[in-house]
């Protein structure tokens, strides 16, 4: 997987997570700066703790 760091039309920045075969895997929200998004592409990189919870709302 690869991250790619892109500008929207109205000057916010935003990123992808992208597979190998260069699919799409997720799309972030747009940050007014671009250390803001780099700061969490940063975070998701150095991973987060195997023991956040999940919560399911989707019988909700």
């Amino acid at each position: 997987m690869f991250f790619s760091l892109r500008k929207s039309i109205d000057g916010q920045f935003y990123f992808l997570i992208k597979a190998n075969n260069d699919e799409v895997v997720a799309t972030s929200e747009t940050y007014k700066r671009k250390e803001s998004a780099l700061h969490t592409i940063n975070a998701i990189k150095n991973g987060i703790d195997g023991e956040t919870d999940v919560i399911d709302v989707t019988d909700i």
